[in-house]
């Protein structure tokens, strides 16, 4: 049985994003155990994985290529109607080129959809604010090779990225946003009652500062765990 390792509620999310839109060719990428990937099919999309461990995938009957996403993608200019990323780019080194590599691969008015952990939710920031790392991003250990060693830390993100350069990066590659999701709303416990107070504070210094950028006091910027955004590439 293939395992869902995503957070909770990510993959049902990202699936009931693309149930909205006609059936077609969509590459999975990083597939993972292939756990997405048989949800893709079941669904009747046509579905292309990669990933950069071939042991670790499972699907049986499906097309898979070994690929480091931090490279060039071995797919023709526009060759899928669909790209799909979960909780990929924060392991990569320069997840702007990846997500340049996803736009060429996509048709026209192609449909990108990519999560990442969101470190811009107020429970990040605080936790950002007491101990100098993000929620999803710690316990990187000198001592064993600069990975991830302590129980329950073993996904190794490196490059964390706020909402506005991944934007930023999808803006640059010729993509618009056009869907702000995430799997689940979060806040931080040890604010407790002073929690309210401190959201308003955020909301209102934000406003204050970027009056325009609404996006920026959404909810699923300010409580969501995993940021998901769906964006669609623009005609050159």
């Amino acid at each position: 049985m293939l395992i869902d390792k995503n957070a909770p509620g990510t993959q049902e999310k990202v699936l009931s994003i693309l149930q909205r839109m006609p059936p077609g060719k969509i590459l999975d990428a990083p597939c993972g155990e292939g756990a997405l990937s048989q949800k893709l099919i079941d669904n009747k999309f046509d579905v292309f994985c990669v990933d950069i461990d071939e042991v670790y995938f499972k699907l049986q009957g499906v097309p898979f290529t070994k690929v480091d996403l931090n490279k060039s993608l071995p797919f023709e200019d526009g060759y899928f109607d669909y790209v799909v990323s979960i909780e990929g780019i924060e392991h990569l080194e320069n997840p702007f080129s990846c997500i340049r590599e996803f736009a060429r691969v996509l048709k026209p008015e192609g449909n990108l959809i990519i999560t990442t952990p969101n470190i811009m939710s107020i429970k990040s920031r605080t936790r950002f604010f007491l101990y100098s790392y993000h929620d999803f991003f710690r316990f990187i250990d000198i001592d064993d090779n600069f990975r991830h060693t302590r129980p329950g830390y073993t996904h190794e993100h490196i490059n964390p990225m706020t909402f506005m350069e991944l934007r930023y990066a999808l803006q640059k590659a010729g993509f618009q946003i056009i869907g702000i999701h995430t799997n689940r709303f979060i806040k931080p416990k040890k604010w407790g009652t002073m929690y309210p107070l401190i959201k308003s504070l955020v909301i209102q210094k934000t406003k204050r500062r970027l009056p325009k950028d609404k996006d920026l006091v959404s909810k699923e910027i300010l409580e969501g765990e995993i940021l998901i955004l769906h964006a669609r590439k623009q005609f050159p």
